[in-house]
């Protein structure tokens, strides 16, 4: 989730709360108020009639009553000993030909020596539907500020971000092969200043360290290539020589440590290339031609160790891959599928469209499952391994996001790769 979508969610449900408690605020003191000014008004119309009650004897002679929408009044022959009583009713209204809602004052006077019990009744309809008007335009005031408040925040926050996303893509697009400078922006935040100039010296920085250390790897490669190749050819010379047995085991010995030197110092360099993304290069690899031709070279081992490979191709699937990481992912799962072996063994692959299955017979791991993918570890005695065969795997697999996992169950050595 973005952090402009998360801090405008708050800020939105935040605003929402606001609004929802201002609102229906607003409505309950709008209510009190008219409601408060309703019974203010029928209270005065109460001292109006009996104001007039005590004045004329003939109300119906004057045009100065104007009380309430109803009136009852009453004459009793003593006096009722009632309180002032205000309650809300409902009564049936001939006109509207429904029942509507009314607000009843009941109380009882003495005028003229006279009792009276009177009853004033007024219409509360007018008041409910100045209440829902308010109310309306209220919530429209608020859906308006809230709209406006949406836009502008949304305008106002790409306005202010620019910069922080404009470096986001350089980022994005920042290749360490041909690095290119962070163009500048022109803006008056100082945080985004601030964050250009900490990137400045960090991409800096990160482009001396890798070709400080691309030098390095590559003239390291080199000084060891050079050493390494006379040793093993004043080997293989000697190894012509006539010598006593004792020698040619120990120049034989002198061999292979040579050699095992150089496939680690090999394998050292490509995990090396990896992990400073320089194999950017990718193309469509079909994996089961990659497997075929890759048994053909082996071919000559297999027959030597006697070991009966079988083959289930479901799928053709092609996978963009380096060229190069690719030839050592096939190479290294089926040199590793023969190397960890036993004479007359078996080896069976599996392809899907997802997934790729190499599996094989051999001994028991002598280490615990979870450590084969680390460097420098080898399960059984092979003195030609580097040690590095599973990790350049696993390291390949996690470069282009491939799930890799291992299992050993009854003497079937698993390895399943998805892709």
């Amino acid at each position: 989730m973005k952090l402009l979508t998360l801090a405008n969610r708050y800020y939105f449900s935040t605003l929402l709360l606001v609004f929802i408690a201002s609102g229906m605020a607003s409505f309950f003191i709008l209510k009190s108020i008219i409601n408060r000014e309703f019974n203010r008004k029928l209270f005065a119309e109460k001292e109006q009639l009996i104001d007039e009650l005590a004045t004329y004897d003939d109300l119906k002679g004057f045009y100065f009553l104007n009380i309430g929408d109803r009136l009852q009044i009453q004459e009793v022959p003593e006096n009722p000993q009632i309180v002032t009583n205000l309650r809300d009713t409902v009564m049936y209204d001939t006109y509207e030909k429904t029942t509507l809602p009314f607000r009843k004052l009941s109380f009882a006077e003495q005028i003229k020596g006279k009792y009276y019990v009177i009853t004033i009744t007024k219409s509360l309809l007018p008041n409910q539907e100045l209440i829902k008007g308010v109310s309306e335009i209220l919530l429209m005031l608020i859906l308006f500020l809230a709209i406006s408040l949406v836009l502008i925040n949304r305008y106002v926050i790409n306005r202010l971000w620019w910069p922080f996303y404009k470096i986001l893509v350089q980022l994005k697009q920042f290749n360490i092969k041909k690095p290119e400078p962070i163009q500048p922006l022109q803006t008056v935040i100082d945080e985004f200043r601030l964050l250009k100039s900490v990137l400045d010296t960090m991409v800096d920085k990160s482009i001396r360290d890798y070709r400080n250390l691309k030098e390095y790897t590559e003239n390291t490669s080199h000084e060891i290539q050079t050493p390494l190749a006379i040793i093993k050819n004043k080997s293989e010379s000697l190894l012509q020589e006539t010598l006593t047995e004792s020698q040619l085991h120990e120049v034989g010995k002198i061999y292979e440590a040579a050699g095992r030197l150089s496939r680690l110092k090999e394998g050292l360099s490509t995990l090396s290339k990896i992990d400073n993304n320089q194999f950017l290069d990718a193309e469509p690899i079909d994996i089961q031609t990659a497997i075929e031709n890759k048994l053909c070279h082996f071919e000559e081992l297999v027959s030597l160790k006697n070991i009966q490979v079988t083959t289930d191709f479901y799928s053709r699937p092609l996978i963009i891959l380096n060229n190069d990481l690719a030839f050592i992912l096939i190479n290294n799962l089926v040199n590793n599928a023969i190397k960890h072996n036993v004479q007359g063994g078996r080896i069976h692959i599996v392809l899907k469209e997802d997934e790729l299955c190499m599996e094989n017979t051999g001994l028991p791991p002598a280490m615990p499952i979870e450590q084969l993918f680390d460097r420098f570890r080898s399960s059984g005695d092979h003195p030609d391994s580097s040690g590095l065969g599973l990790s350049l795997i696993k390291r390949i697999a996690d470069f282009y996001q491939m799930r890799i996992r291992y299992d050993y169950v009854e003497g079937q050595h698993r390895v399943i790769l998805n892709f």
